[in-house]
């Protein structure tokens, strides 16, 4: 049985964007939900930017499109 093929990133590359966020993370306590809110909203992004390339490469119009 074999994989389906992948769109977007995959689950090690968003832990190693995540990680690399997670670097940048505030000491103050009131920042943090600010600073979580961007980080998801990043991962969102840099994903729906994954999806937009595979979906250009696939040429699969039910995929998102690049902006």
């Amino acid at each position: 049985m074999t994989d389906p093929a992948a769109h977007g990133l995959s689950k090690r590359q968003l832990e190693y964007e995540l990680r690399w966020l997670m670097n940048q993370a505030p000491s103050d306590p009131a920042k943090l939900a600010d600073f979580l809110g961007r980080c998801v909203i990043t991962l969102i992004d840099k994903n729906n930017a994954a999806l937009a390339r595979s979906a250009a490469e696939a040429n699969r119009p039910d995929l998102p499109e690049r902006r």
